[in-house]
């Protein structure tokens, strides 16, 4: 039987883990300010958010709760969806 050094087998098991992790997430919020030319919105929590072009900024307003569909990249969270909820 071989075995396989820990050394080589800990970062793989970190790999496949990180993996898992990505992917489409979601947060609910009542929005804070939206920046129409920045394509950008926060939320009252402090959690900003750069809208995909498909995401019409142009009928979200300050005050409205919203559920957000996004992806965290780089340091940065993309915004696919946003859906107002009542």
């Amino acid at each position: 039987m071989r075995y396989i050094p820990l050394a080589l087998a800990a970062p793989a098991v970190l790999f496949v883990a990180t993996g898992a992790m990505a992917g489409t997430m979601t947060k609910s919020g009542e929005v804070k300010s939206i920046d129409k030319t920045k394509h950008e919105l926060v939320l009252s929590s402090g959690d900003t958010f750069e809208l995909n072009k498909s995401v019409k900024a142009d009928q979200i307003k300050a005050g409205t709760k919203v559920s957000i569909s996004y992806e965290a990249k780089n340091g940065k969270n993309f915004a696919s969806q946003v859906t107002t909820v009542r």
